[in-house]
């Protein structure tokens, strides 16, 4: 499976939609799927300024 990135005219969204849905496709707003990555985060703990530090610090550094 292949997530794709396409732009359309809104006007066409229920046509590409039903196109979707009879080749057995999903199709998600790219909108929802920031809506959830933010809605999951609001679980995790919260970090410190020096703990968020690190994090950058280490992926910068491969780490």
């Amino acid at each position: 499976m292949e997530d794709l990135v396409l732009s359309i005219p809104t006007q066409d969204a229920a046509f590409v939609q039903t196109l979707a849905s009879r080749m057995g496709w999903t199709m998600r707003r790219r909108r929802t799927s920031v809506e959830n990555f933010i809605n999951s985060c609001l679980n995790t703990s919260q970090m410190t300024d020096e703990e968020i530090q690190a994090e950058v610090n280490a992926v910068r550094r491969g780490q």
